[in-house]
């Protein structure tokens, strides 16, 4: 009976030995910081593999495409597309696929900035080119936090809340790669007051649910409103502190369907929210403690000339100055010929006339901005048209100088008695 006992405790006790272990080896994931890269042929790329304390092995497809040396360094030899593995003596793996490209490959970027600074609502534009001028220009560009700072495909950044990300600008190689760093301070105009929620930050794409109990909770108690028809709602008076916003299909729920962390600083604020999927997002903040009730909505231009394919970031005041302007959507009349942006900026399109509609979200003001979209093809082929006529004209005038030439000749010999014999 000992001896079994015995046993079954040597049993035990190598059971929960192990299983710490086998617990944390199926809790490790191997995080590979790229899954497909594209580089040209003698180029080198290094992966880079966390999740894991054990050692990583890399080894390649097709090394004559590309191969990996035992730290992960990728470099490719022929044009093709391989996969490198890596893989741990715990069973763990991830993959890259490699695409080695063919043709004259970018050595460097240009970048007009590698430090910008911008306020809350300020918007910036990086210019980039790639080097040599040979190889292919294509550049994509991406946030390391979009809530902080958003950019799109053309290197148009706009800053959304205090923090720090950092924009890289990538080639068509993924070797080839520049970063700026973009700081973002808080709007001074808003007298140090500021709102901020994880996830988007001034977005209005998905649903506006009606009808839903909002609920502002912390520590101290809670306030629960209901929303409207256009699926907002204001809550009054949020001091200062961390609060839990959170969402309510029916008021006598318990289990919210929607929540975010929200923080509220310096003074009391009214805030203005909407149901975006899953997600509670922050669509208007107001100051309480400064002059807050906002009476006219200004535009920098109401009147904008743009040539097809030109851009104009339109920006926005508020009225009187000390107001602090809510966020402000436009809204066009004709999308043919120009269109807007969440960020106010104006793309024409084509030639024509379209009208602008700016509002802020709450739907209590709103300013028409009337946009003139001249072609500038036509204007060439204009041009075109001038030169031609005026080319046409002065032929005919050359002609003209020459026959009346010679209609002077033969009149002076008719009048002299002149003939080719008599010469």
């Amino acid at each position: 009976m000992k001896k079994n006992m015995l046993c079954m405790a040597l049993v035990l006790m190598m059971i929960f030995s192990v299983f710490p272990a086998v617990v944390f080896a199926e809790n490790e994931k191997l995080d590979i910081n790229a899954t497909s890269v594209n580089i040209y042929i003698n180029q080198s790329y290094q992966l880079t593999v966390t999740g894991t304390s054990e050692k990583v092995m890399f080894y390649s497809d097709e090394p004559s495409i590309a191969e990996v040396s035992g730290d992960g360094n990728i470099t490719a030899k022929s044009l093709g597309t391989t996969k490198i593995n890596c893989e741990t003596s715990g069973g763990l793996s991830a993959q890259c696929v490699v695409n080695v490209l063919n043709g004259v490959s970018p050595k460097d970027i240009v970048i007009s900035s590698q430090e910008i600074t911008l306020k809350v609502g300020e918007s910036s534009t990086i210019k980039a080119t790639v080097k040599p001028e040979e190889a292919d220009g294509t550049l994509t560009f991406s946030s390391s936090d979009s809530s902080v700072a958003r950019v799109d495909s053309n290197g148009y950044i706009k800053a959304l809340k205090t923090g720090v990300a950092v924009v890289t600008v990538t080639s068509k190689s993924d070797a080839v790669f520049k970063k700026c760093i973009v700081k973002v301070n808080a709007n001074s105009e808003q007298s140090g007051a500021n709102i901020t929620v994880k996830g988007s930050v001034f977005t209005i794409t998905g649903d506006k649910k009606t009808n839903v109990f909002m609920e502002l909770r912390n520590s101290n108690g809670f306030k629960r409103v209901r929303t409207d028809e256009n699926g907002t709602f204001t809550i009054q008076g949020v001091k200062q502190g961390e609060y839990a916003l959170l969402a309510y299909r029916a008021e006598k729920d318990t289990t919210p369907y929607a929540k975010t962390q929200l923080t509220a600083g310096n003074y009391n604020l009214n805030v203005t929210c909407i149901i975006n999927g899953s997600e509670i997002v922050v669509l208007y903040q107001n100051n309480a403690d400064v002059e807050s009730d906002i009476k006219e909505l200004m535009l920098m231009s109401e009147e904008v000339t743009l040539k097809s394919g030109e851009t104009y970031d339109m920006k926005f005041y508020a009225r009187p100055s000390k107001a602090v302007l809510p966020a402000v959507m436009g809204e066009t009349d004709d999308e043919e010929i120009a269109t807007v942006d969440a960020d106010g900026r104006i793309t024409a399109v084509s030639e024509g006339t379209a009208v602008i509609t700016f509002s802020t979200l709450d739907g209590r003001l709103s300013k028409e901005c009337t946009v003139t979209v001249s072609d500038s093809q036509g204007n060439k082929y204009s041009w075109l048209i001038i030169t031609i006529e005026t080319s046409l004209a002065l032929i005919c005038l050359v002609a003209f100088a020459i026959r009346y030439g010679r209609f002077l000749k033969n009149k002076e010999k008719e009048e002299f008695g002149f003939d080719e014999e008599d010469e």
